[in-house]
């Protein structure tokens, strides 16, 4: 120590021991850069399945679900919240059950399948396409929601089978009574050959209802239907569908028809074809649900702004939980024909859209074992009289 100060040595710099710093200082600094770069990129990557149509579930190796994307919330209802860092099978009841089924590549691409599996969400049934890639710690899986399009495969499936069912009762009857006519061996007295051929003309018109029916399905569907305004006689249209209905009745009166009209109504203007389709669809539903010696009866009714029919019958009745699925497209109460009751199921969707094409609906009312009641409200108005038309035309 001179003058009170201390003199401090310095030591030569370890040049080795610095350069190892400083290596150590940049391959830090290269692995921090690293390690941001790859966690914005699976920022964006999260992002961008944000934003996708089909749901992706992250799961680690300990099957913790580590990811939710908004698409795999809205396709099953599960909030995010509620399944991240939670087990897949505690957050998924049923997943354990068909996981096993679900098929997991190694890396992605054009070898990865899909698996088509049912998965029970909150009461309702899913079926889900779902397949899973492998990642580093875990498996991601990507599902996209086909209950819809099973449900339309399935209603196609029974629309095909209850058609062809349909149409061979009909075409057998058919074949059979030409057969017989046909037949050389046998000689049939004119009364029996007249049934025959009444058979096979009544046949031939259930055939031509039942691909009516169909193709007009069709026209709805696909907005191809165009309607006709012109003058319509309410009253005889509605007992042309009565008379029509019992020539068509096997049996002669097993049903009773009925036409309850509060006197003579007024012509209106409307589609007289589309009007005359509803209530043949209706009272054609009524008789087939009828019992033997039921009746069936047709009101008409003025109201305000239109009229009123309404189909009633003494049947089976409807239960209150399928009073609005009667009206969906091939929907039939007793689709096993447990109750003897056939048809393609498209008559009470046919009433309900072709009201709906003229600005009317359709409803129902019915308990079971004490029959229905459908009601059709249509604002069908009044036809100008010919004095008027002449007057209007005069005042032009």
């Amino acid at each position: 120590m001179r003058g009170g100060a201390y003199d401090f040595v310095q030591k030569p710099i370890d040049r080795d021991y610095f350069v190892a710093s400083l290596e150590r200082a940049i391959r830090m600094r290269r692995l921090d850069r690293q390690v941001a770069d790859q966690q914005a990129l699976l920022e964006q990557h999260a992002r961008l399945l944000e934003h996708v149509d089909n749901g992706v579930v992250l799961v680690d190796a300990e099957q913790t679900i580590l990811y939710w994307n908004p698409a795999a919330e809205a396709i099953t209802g599960i909030p995010t919240a509620s399944v991240l860092g939670r087990p897949v099978a505690e957050a998924l009841p049923g997943w354990d059950a068909i996981v096993g089924g679900v098929p997991v590549s190694p890396e992605p691409g054009p070898s990865a399948r899909d698996a088509t599996v049912p998965l029970d969400v909150a009461g309702r049934e899913l079926w889900l396409s779902l397949s899973g890639v492998e990642f580093d710690g875990g498996v991601v899986y990507a599902f996209r929601n086909l209950t819809e399009e099973r449900a339309l495969d399935e209603l196609k499936s029974e629309f095909v089978a209850t058609v062809s069912h349909e149409l061979r009762t009909p075409l057998s009857a058919i074949y059979g009574c030409a057969q017989t006519l046909r037949r050389s061996d046998v000689e049939l007295d004119d009364g029996t050959a007249q049934r025959l051929l009444e058979v096979i003309a009544h046949e031939c018109e259930r055939l031509t209802r039942i691909v009516g029916d169909i193709l007009l399905a069709n026209q709805l569907d696909a907005g191809r239907l165009r309607l006709v305004q012109e003058e319509i006689e309410v009253d005889a249209l509605v007992g042309e569908v009565v008379e029509q209905m019992r020539a068509a009745l096997d049996g002669g009166g097993r049903i009773e028809l009925a036409i309850v009209s509060p006197g003579r109504l007024k012509p209106v203007v409307g589609d007289a074809d589309k009007l005359r389709q509803i209530l043949l669809n209706l009272v054609d539903n009524a008789v087939k649900y009828s019992p033997e010696g039921g009746r069936v009866e047709i009101r008409v009714e003025p109201r305000e702004g239109g009229l009123r029919f309404e189909v009633s019958d003494q049947g089976l009745g409807i239960a209150h939980g399928e009073q609005q699925r009667i009206f969906g497209k091939f929907y039939r109460v007793d689709p096993n024909l447990t109750r003897g009751v056939g048809g393609t199921g498209l008559g009470l969707y046919i009433c309900r859209e072709l009201a709906r094409r003229m600005n009317g609906r359709v409803s129902v009312t019915s308990k079971e074992g004490q029959g229905s009641t459908f009601v059709v409200d249509l604002p069908l108005v009044a036809a100008r009289s010919e004095q008027q038309a002449t007057a209007v035309s005069q005042s032009a």
